[in-house]
C-alpha cells in the first residue's frame, strides 16, 4: 500500500562482526600512526641537538641577523621552532637539515622581545618517531651592536697570499660587498683597515708591494700617502686612530716572517725593530719622540679613549742574527702621554709586565668607557695570529688588574676590536678548525665578564666548512662605508703624496 513501508531487520552474522572488529583496529592503528608523528608527540631527548655552528645559550644583540644553522642529528624531517613571550611563534619544518629563519619574522621577534628569552625549540623525525632536543634559551640584550663589520678575506700567507680583499658585512641582514679586492690592483697586498672610533667616514688602508701608500677617506675626501721618510724605518704600519680623528699613530719597522718546521706553528712573524710615530692628517706631517723611537721594539699602538695616553707593546732589542731573541721575546704594555695640541710628551709608565703575566702582550684594544683594554697573550712574540696559546685577556686601567676573559677556548684568539657602545667584542678566533680565523662576538657586560661567544651569522651556515680562507682584522663600523671599488682603485693608481717630518 501507498504510505506503508515494511522494514526488514538484519542482525550481523559472525563474519560481520569480525569485519567489523579488523576495521576498528586499522583505524585505530591508523590514528596510533599518525599521532606518532605528529612533532608535539616527540620523545624527550636529554641533551642538545648537534648543530652548527654551535649556537647554543648566547647573549645576542637585538640587532643581528638571523641565527641560520645545521641540524647535525641524522634524521628524514626537521623542526624549528622559536619562542618568544610578546611574538608570535616561527615554525620551520622540513626535509632538509639546513635551517634558515625567515629574516623579517626574526627582526621582528628580536625587536619585540628586547631584554627577554628566545627559544628554540629543536625536534628530528627518525624512525618513524619525533625526537625532541633540550630547549636552547638566548637572551636578546637591548644594547645593538654595530650595523656593519669590515674584515679581509685572505689565504694563508705562505699558501696563497694573492688572492684578498677587504669587505664590509651588514651585521642586520646578510649582505656583503667588496671595499676593494686586489685582483683590480694587480694584486699587490692590502691590509690593516682601521676606522675612527667606528666611523665609515673615517678609514684607512695600507697597501704595499704594488701601487704602494696608505689610502685615507676622511669625511668625503679620499687620498693617498705616503709615509715612508729618510728619518723613519719604513712606512706606518698597525695604525690607531685618536679620537679626535685627526691624528694616526703608526708602528715603523721591520718585519721579519719565519717559516719553521713546528707542526703547530708552521709561520711566524717577529719584527727586527720598530718605532711609533703620529701623523696630523690636518698638515700632512707626523711626528714621533725619542721616547718612543728607542732600541727597544715599541709596537701596536692604540689611544686611550680619552686621546690623552698612546698605549703600545714594548719588548728588548733583538740581538742581530739571534733568532732566539727575535722571535721569543716578550712584550709588556706601556703607556705615554701626548698633548696632540700643544705637541708635549709625557714619560713611559708600564702598565702591565709581561714579568709579572708570564706571558706576552699583542694587539690592545681600548673600551670606549676607557675602563679597559683587551689585549692577546702568548708565550713569546706579538704576532699571535699563529699561537695556538694566545687568549684573551682584559686589564682593568683603574686597578691594572688583569684576567683571562671567560670566551676563551682551546684554539687561537687573537685580533679584537670594541663595539661604539662597548657592550660587544668583535675578536679572531680559530675554534671552528684550529686552521682558519673567524670573526665571534661576545657580549662584554658592565662588570667586564665576557659572555659564550658566537660566530657571525651567515645566509649559508655551511660557508665556514666551504671558504678555504682567513677572515682578519675584524673591525665594528657604525654604518656603511660609501665608497666604490672603482674610487678606491683609481686613487690607489695615483702617486702617493709625501708626508713630511716635523721635528719640533
Amino acid at each position: 500500500m501507498i504510505g506503508n513501508h515494511s522494514h526488514k531487520i538484519v542482525n550481523p552474522t559472525g563474519n560481520e562482526y569480525r569485519r567489523y572488529y579488523l576495521l576498528l583496529i586499522i583505524v585505530a592503528s591508523i590514528l596510533l600512526y599518525n599521532c606518532s608523528k605528529q612533532p608535539e608527540n616527540a620523545i624527550e631527548i636529554d641533551s642538545d641537538a648537534d648543530i652548527f655552528p654551535e649556537y647554543y645559550d648566547l647573549t645576542l644583540p637585538s640587532n643581528i641577523a638571523p641565527l641560520n644553522f645545521i641540524i647535525k642529528e641524522p634524521g628524514t624531517k626537521f623542526r624549528l621552532e622559536i619562542s618568544a613571550q610578546n611574538s608570535k611563534s616561527i615554525s620551520i619544518q622540513q626535509k632538509s637539515n639546513k635551517i634558515k629563519i625567515p629574516i623579517k619574522a626574526w627582526r621582528e621577534m628580536l625587536t619585540e622581545n628586547a631584554g627577554d628569552t628566545l627559544n628554540f625549540y629543536i625536534r628530528v623525525f627518525r624512525n618513524n618517531q619525533w625526537n625532541k632536543y633540550k630547549t636552547i634559551h638566548h637572551w636578546i640584550s637591548p644594547d645593538p651592536i654595530d650595523s656593519y663589520l669590515a674584515y679581509r678575506i685572505v689565504n694563508a700567507v705562505y699558501l696563497k697570499w694573492r688572492d684578498m680583499g677587504i669587505y664590509q658585512r651588514n651585521l642586520t641582514n646578510f649582505d656583503e660587498e667588496p671595499l676593494i679586492e686586489n685582483y683590480s690592483t694587480e694584486n699587490g697586498c692590502m691590509n690593516c683597515h682601521s676606522f675612527s672610533k667606528n666611523d665609515p667616514s673615517k678609514m684607512l688602508i695600507h697597501f704595499r708591494i704594488l701601487h704602494p701608500g696608505t689610502l685615507i677617506w676622511n669625511e668625503g675626501e679620499l687620498s693617498k700617502i705616503d709615509t715612508r721618510t729618510s728619518k723613519t724605518m719604513s712606512s706606518g704600519i698597525y695604525p690607531a686612530w685618536h679620537p679626535n680623528g685627526k691624528h694616526i699613530s703608526f708602528a715603523v719597522g721591520q718585519i721579519s716572517p719565519h717559516l719553521t718546521t713546528r707542526s703547530d706553528k708552521i709561520v711566524d712573524v717577529a719584527d727586527k725593530a720598530s718605532d711609533l710615530i703620529v701623523y696630523n692628517l690636518e698638515n700632512n706631517t707626523i711626528i714621533t719622540s725619542p721616547k718612543i723611537s728607542t732600541n727597544r721594539r715599541e709596537n701596536m699602538p692604540v689611544w686611550s679613549a680619552d686621546g690623552k695616553y698612546l698605549y703600545f707593546i714594548s719588548a728588548p732589542e733583538a740581538k742581530k742574527g739571534d733568532d732566539e731573541s727575535l722571535l721569543h721575546s716578550k712584550y709588556d704594555l706601556m703607556r705615554i702621554s701626548y698633548d696632540t695640541q700643544l705637541n708635549i710628551w709625557g714619560e713611559v709608565e708600564m702598565v702591565l709586565s709581561s714579568d709579572l703575566t708570564g706571558k706576552s702582550i699583542s694587539m690592545p684594544s681600548v673600551s670606549p668607557d676607557g675602563k679597559y683594554i683587551v689585549c692577546s697573550m702568548s708565550d713569546f712574540g706579538y704576532f699571535t695570529i699563529y699561537h695556538k696559546d694566545s687568549d684573551l685577556y682584559s686589564v682593568d686601567l683603574r686597578t691594572k688588574e688583569y684576567k683571562k676573559l671567560e670566551l676563551n677556548s682551546q684554539s687561537t684568539e687573537s685580533y679584537s676590536t670594541w663595539s661604539s657602545n662597548g657592550r660587544w667584542l668583535i675578536f679572531s678566533s680559530k675554534r671552528i678548525d684550529d686552521v682558519y680565523t673567524r670573526p665571534y662576538i661576545s657580549y662584554f657586560d658592565e662588570n667586564g665578564i665576557s659572555h659564550t661567544p658566537f660566530v657571525i651569522p651567515q645566509k649559508d651556515p655551511d660557508i665556514y666548512s666551504r671558504l678555504l680562507a682567513n677572515y682578519n682584522r675584524p673591525e665594528l663600523i657604525n654604518g656603511k662605508v660609501e665608497l666604490s671599488p672603482i674610487q678606491i682603485r683609481d686613487v690607489i693608481f695615483d702617486d702617493a703624496a709625501k708626508v713630511e717630518v716635523n721635528e719640533k
